[in-house]
């Protein structure tokens, strides 16, 4: 299975679209530890997103990820902006020059949001962040890669990002303004796993 430019360009506006019907959730959930604001913030950058990409005649896959990479940069306050910002355009650097994308650059993809994310917060798993979606999803997903076909090994992957994101419930928060909640940040999902979740999920439901 290829995933060629314009499947791709569409695969990151149904990605915005989902971050857009999930404003309210993300919202809540970052209410109950954190500012509140995560989900007007990633609303607000994804819609950016969304625009920049519309007006955009880029046939290079990674360059879209670099353009939104820079948007969220640009557009989100906090913490998220640099994690997200960053994230988009490791992986768009990574994949420049790419006009369609097989399995092994969605391992790329993947893998190079999580190293940007890991190096510039300082997350582990267990900490209660975005990563204890993200790598247990390039982990599962670099181990089954060479016995699936994309769309298996993704829907694979996206079982163990939801478990990751799960468990984060259970966690005491160790980054972030959260973990100054200590204890009290014990039984609510950290937003930002359950963001990387919602477009984890997102990207497969658009694979087609």
């Amino acid at each position: 299975m290829i995933i060629h430019l314009e499947d791709f360009k569409k695969i990151l506006l149904d990605i915005a679209d989902s971050i857009e019907e999930n404003v309210d959730y993300l919202t809540e959930l970052d209410a109950e530890i954190g500012d509140g604001d995560h989900g007007a913030n990633m609303s607000k950058g994804f819609k950016r997103i969304k625009q920049s990409l519309i007006k955009s005649e880029t046939k290079d896959i990674g360059e879209m990820l670099i353009i939104s990479g820079k948007v969220l940069l640009n557009e989100i306050g906090g913490a998220m902006g640099p994690l997200y910002g960053g994230g988009f355009v490791k992986a768009g650097m990574s994949l420049k020059g790419k006009s369609s994308l097989d399995k092994n650059d969605i391992y790329t993809l993947f893998k190079n949001m999580l190293e940007s994310v890991k190096s510039l917060g300082g997350a582990k798993v267990g900490d209660k962040t975005m990563v204890d979606t993200l790598e247990p999803f390039v982990l599962r997903y670099g181990e089954v890669i060479n016995s699936m076909e994309m769309k298996e090994a993704f829907s694979a992957a996206l079982s163990d990002a939801e478990k990751g994101m799960l468990t984060t419930k259970d966690l005491i928060s160790r980054i972030g303004r959260s973990s100054r909640l200590l204890e009290r940040s014990r039984g609510h999902i950290d937003v930002g796993a359950a963001s990387s979740y919602i477009i984890l999920e997102s990207f497969y439901s658009s694979i087609v």
